[in-house]
């Protein structure tokens, strides 16, 4: 289904052409093994890091043959959580983790900013778009035949997570925010362009995300879909438009959860007898109750630490596991994990790198992002929901680690800046 003509990257002119080049293949295949993440080796570390390091290296080879101004988005906010990090990590009780920890935050710095410089051009971005959004359609089809035929080393069933299919992500919730960041990379670049095609992608993407039973993954989906809603009255309609948007969604959630409360609808999906409800409606009730344990257990390890420094990247689950805590789990929760294993300098780190991220995603939310991109990028205003819907997951779940994550950021962070520079210097914009 993966053309030649997508896989092989658009030529670029220059005296470094063939460096170039080699550059944007690496990353192209990069994103089409996204989903490869198993058999994992030392470190959480994946098949796919042997593309994201080639991706690196090539970059660097290309950088030295044709010097040039790099582009390195979310520099500070990053270089604070690494210094947060590393200081709570010498003076925590497990440093070889914290040590282990910070260098998967290094290479995937550098993986994005790789991305940042390899795609600032119109071509090479669509390039890159169109790849991930048609490997990310194949790679799902390829999951929902496995499921049909039950072909269970494909689908990557095991006893801990039930009938949850996890192709090789091993990660139910890893599994579902790819796919769901897939949906919004198809919207944004309209990929394929065939409408029908298209339609049959997002059903296939849609399908791969139901079999993963992600209620996390269900919920950013809604928000996403809400949030797309909500701008698309906007423009239209204006702030009236989107109070009564508000109104009539609140009126008529509130009366279904009147005539069908929840715990009525968790126990009958619980007891339904059908898989996909009972391990995904049927288990939200689990979910919640472990989530408020976890969550009274991360504020007694903050209670433990001296304020300024924290326990270490990393070191929850250990920590946890050491203390002999009720529920020893990592903190599913990237702000919680901020605070408590890199303290309050890592967390205010983070709310920089997602303030950053914001301020790019402003062009593409208000329809101003520059010509040249929004000539490539039929409706861009999907990437900063995908951004934002991905970013929902936060809450319930550590993405900071995930390789798309850094991957979008640098993409939304290559046509924010764009336009934003483009509006500042007077070049003519487009409405998208």
């Amino acid at each position: 289904m993966l053309s030649a003509g997508l896989l092989e990257p658009p030529d670029v002119a220059g005296p470094t052409q063939k460096a170039q080049r080699r550059a944007l293949t690496a990353l192209t295949l990069a994103f089409v093994f996204q989903p490869i993440l198993h058999p994992a080796g030392p470190a959480n570390s994946s098949p796919v890091d042997l593309f994201l390091i080639a991706s690196i290296v090539c970059f660097v080879i290309w950088v030295r043959k044709e010097p040039r101004k790099l582009q390195a988005p979310y520099f500070f906010p990053f270089a604070l959580i690494v210094i947060a990090g590393a200081a709570s990590g010498i003076a925590g009780q497990f440093p070889s983790t914290a040590f282990q920890a910070i260098l998967v935050d290094l290479l995937l710095f550098a993986w994005c900013t790789t991305i940042a410089n390899v795609v600032n051009s119109p071509r090479a971005l669509q390039h890159i778009l169109s790849v991930w959004a048609i490997s990310g359609i194949v790679w799902s089809m390829i999951v929902v035949f496995a499921w049909l035929g039950h072909v269970t080393p494909i689908e990557g069933l095991n006893a801990a997570d039930g009938n949850r299919v996890l192709f090789t992500f091993g990660d139910p919730n890893y599994a579902s925010t790819y796919w769901l960041t897939t949906l919004f990379v198809i919207y944004a670049i309209q990929r394929p362009a065939t409408r029908w095609l298209r339609i049959v992608g997002y059903v296939s993407v849609f399908w791969a995300l139901a079999l993963t039973e992600s209620n996390g993954g269900f919920l950013s989906l809604a928000i996403g879909l809400c949030f797309l809603t909500l701008v698309k009255i906007f423009r239209k309609r204006g702030w009236a438009g989107v109070v009564a948007a508000v109104i009539s969604l609140g009126l008529v959630v509130g009366t279904f959860l009147t005539l069908f409360p929840l715990n009525t609808i968790r126990q009958k999906a619980l007891y339904s007898n059908q898989p996909l409800l009972v391990n995904s409606i049927g288990r939200s009730a689990q979910s919640s109750s472990e989530r408020s344990l976890l969550i009274t257990e991360m504020g007694h390890l903050y209670n433990q630490t001296d304020g300024i420094l924290g326990i270490g990247p990393g070191a929850t689950k250990p920590t946890l596991t050491a203390q002999l805590a009720v529920y020893p789990n990592e903190a599913h929760d990237d702000w919680l994990a901020a605070l408590v294993e890199e303290g309050p300098i890592g967390f205010v780190g983070l709310l920089l790198l997602v303030g950053s991220a914001a301020l790019w995603c402003g062009p593409l939310v208000r329809r101003r992002v520059s010509s040249r991109f929004a000539a490539v990028i039929p409706f861009p205003l999907g990437l900063a929901v995908g951004l934002f819907a991905l970013s929902v997951n936060s809450f319930y779940e550590e993405i900071f680690h995930f390789r798309f994550l850094w991957a979008l950021l640098a993409i939304v962070a290559v046509v924010g800046k764009d336009s934003r520079l483009g509006r500042r210097n007077g070049i003519s914009q487009q409405p998208t």
